[in-house]
């Protein structure tokens, strides 16, 4: 049921936002709320509003636009930073030999992600986003050798 799975994320999110710490300032807790709202309503939103038969590249495709869009802005604000700097050094060999792996899976990621939102319920797909997380620091673990804190 979409409300109950709405209701939840809200009591999440309030929840969130009364913790107490002395290490998290009263913004970064309007944040976190936020984000955990945020994470709550997306499969549902997205479940909604995003029919079975839609193109699915085209939606990946937006999402990207959306997100380089968004990266850019952010660049063009930080007056410490100039584009020139950033993109010296920069070309298509280079490119494709530190990004194209990453891009790759990102792209793989998005449409495996699209799909779920298209078939699970919210609280599962977000239960089943979170072991990307596990699998993460197991693999640190497991290649790499270093302990999580």
């Amino acid at each position: 049921d979409h409300r109950h799975q709405a209701i939840y994320a809200i009591n999440f999110t309030m929840a969130a936002s009364k913790l107490s710490s002395s290490s998290l300032s009263p913004t970064a807790l309007v944040f976190m709320g936020l984000l955990a709202l945020q994470f709550g309503i997306q499969p549902i939103v997205t479940k909604k509003f995003t029919s079975p038969e839609i193109n699915k590249s085209t939606v990946i495709f937006t999402q990207e636009i959306v997100k380089l869009l968004i990266a850019m802005i952010g660049i063009t604000l930080n007056t410490s930073t100039k584009w020139k700097d950033i993109t010296s050094g920069w070309s298509i060999q280079s490119w494709l030999r530190l990004a194209l792996l990453p891009a790759t899976i990102y792209l793989i990621q998005n449409l495996c992600s699209l799909l779920a939102y298209q078939n699970l319920d919210a609280i599962t797909y977000n239960v089943l986003n979170q072991t990307k997380t596990l699998s993460a620091a197991l693999c640190c673990f497991l290649l790499l050798g270093k302990r999580q804190s």
